[in-house]
């Protein structure tokens, strides 16, 4: 049944321009699933790296074993490639994908010391060189904690490799290399943070084309308290000191703060939720926008929810707090600077009286003190990895523990932070012991924006899929063709590898496989 919207007359030519094209809405999706072997366990690692040619490449880990699975276009492995040279002690590997080459970054523990180590792969997974050293850190023989994060630029032509020492909790001590494509050193600094407040936090981190360093500093009035104060940080890159742009809104205080950066009108776009003053209820969306061209904020504006998306929203909150469940998944921007958001309802339930669940624990910003690691830390909350590697056993919990994954709200802004549209995906989630199966992936496949989600059917788990078409309505899609029974799908950990094609990660009993979703041309 399609939504109600609420949109004006700039939708249609917005919704257009964010897509790939404008097509009718159609229908077909193919689902073609590889094998399921007996050794690649549920509890395996995996990172979809991307498609060459017509193979998808898949890395894989479990245990001591890692390896890069070829797929062909009907998910039939003809190669897998052992990646030998990976150490035993092993604490993640990552990866940057090329249009014909990749870069394998890994980093492990040994005897004390994590090294940082690189290696160029070709479109079929085999090495192009040798493993080369990037950096190393003296941490001690017990500690298995990830040390460095790894930014890749928008436009893949610079990256940031960079850690983060925590010991000292008033004083973050950051070590940054920035290199080129071919992973020659362009610049690198070692400098500080100041930590002062005991509810400091730090956003995710981003870089731009250009390899400036980009994030967000906030302070808390108390560890479940709204956001007081909030600074745009940023180190040029070729710079070895940080930068500070306070952002000031009038009688309102921040909730988690999402960045994005636009490198196209080169401005840095700051999103999130909003409370009337110190406290109360999540009544809108705040916006900020940042030009570094003239070293200004150029917008500042706040939008509130209407009552009816408070109404349609609701569930089994009342009025009032209708959005406090919701947190900001996506922000897309296109290239005159208008942007989408997407928001999810995300909570807990427990039902075995243990500790109350709060808006707080679900977001996790990076905050400090932390100490991770003996003073080792990485930047992440539930907005950077959730998944870690891509295990399927992400957020495994207690039997009392029910997680939620409900509505979707999608909004449209003009680059000046007017709303255009706004519109819902309406779903109601939930999985007991783990957020494994819930939640959504939004791709883009030109007839519209498909949000991809499981459903029940019959009391059977089926994946469906609703569309926000370029007219702005979004549409509830027939079941798909080619499901099959004793599929469990994660399409949270999904990845789009072409404008209609999505690889879906999926459990078939104890095994772990890959489902090819299609969509006609």
């Amino acid at each position: 049944m399609n939504q109600m919207i609420r949109l004006n007359a700039f939708c249609r030519p917005f919704l257009l321009i964010f897509m790939w094209a404008a097509a009718p809405a159609v229908f077909g999706q193919k689902l073609t699933y590889s094998v399921p072997e007996k050794y690649e366990a549920r509890q395996t690692n995996f990172d979809i790296i991307g498609k060459y040619g017509e193979n998808v490449l898949v890395y894989k880990n479990f245990r001591d074993k890692n390896y890069i699975s070829v797929y062909d276009r009907d998910m039939k492995v003809i190669d897998n490639v052992d990646l030998d040279f990976l150490p035993n002690r092993l604490i993640e590997a990552s990866f940057v994908a090329h249009p014909d080459f990749s870069y394998l970054f890994f980093q492990y523990n040994q005897r004390g010391i994590v090294h940082l180590k690189a290696v160029k792969l070709d479109a079929k997974g085999n090495k192009l060189t040798e493993p080369m050293e990037i950096d190393t850190t003296v941490v001690g023989t017990n500690n298995d904690d990830k040390i460095y994060s790894i930014l890749p630029s928008e436009d893949k032509s610079k990256l940031l490799i960079f850690r983060i020492n925590t010991k000292n909790e008033r004083r973050f001590q950051f070590k940054t290399l920035l290199f080129d494509k071919e992973l020659n050193l362009q610049h690198s600094s070692r400098l500080g943070l100041d930590m002062a407040e005991r509810n400091d936090f730090l956003t995710d981190f981003l870089i731009d084309n250009d390899g400036n360093l980009v994030f967000g500093k906030g302070i808390r009035l108390g560890n479940a308290d709204n956001i007081n104060k909030f600074f745009l940080v940023t180190k040029p890159y070729n710079q070895d000191q940080f930068l500070f742009r306070e952002l000031q809104f009038e009688n309102i205080s921040l909730d988690e703060v999402k960045l994005k950066i636009d490198n196209f009108n080169k401005r840095y776009l700051f999103t999130g939720f909003y409370y009337p003053g110190r406290k109360g209820s999540i009544e809108g969306v705040a916006t900020a926008i940042f030009d570094r061209t003239k070293l200004e904020w150029v917008v500042r504006t706040t939008t509130p929810f209407d009552d009816q998306l408070r109404e349609d929203n609701r569930g089994n909150q009342n009025f009032k707090n209708a959005f406090n469940d919701f947190f900001i998944h996506e922000v897309t921007i296109r290239s005159d600077g208008a942007f989408l958001i997407n928001a999810e309802s995300n909570y807990q339930s427990n039902r075995g009286g243990g500790m109350p669940f709060n808006r707080w624990d679900m977001m996790n910003p990076w905050m400090g003190p932390m100490g991770w690691g003996g003073g080792w830390g990485t930047p992440w909350g539930w907005g950077g990895s959730p998944w870690g590697w891509g295990s399927p056993w992400w957020g495994s919990q207690n039997n009392n523990t029910r997680f939620h994954a409900d509505n979707i709200i999608v909004m449209a802004f003009d680059k000046n932070g007017k709303l255009l549209l706004s519109n819902q995906v309406v779903k109601s989630q939930f999985d007991d012991n783990s957020a494994n199966a819930i939640s959504y992936f939004m791709a883009n496949t030109g007839n519209g924006l498909q949000y991809i989600y499981n459903d029940y059917e019959s009391r059977n788990l089926v994946l469906a899929y609703q569309t926000l078409n370029p007219e702005g309505r979004v549409i509830r899609n027939p079941t798909m063709k080619s499901l099959e029974r004793d599929y469990k799908f994660l399409p949270r950990l999904s990845k789009q590898i072409d404008r209609k094609t999505i690889i879906i990660p999926c459990l078939y009993r104890n095994s772990l496989c890959f489902a090819r979703m299609e969509f006609p041309a």
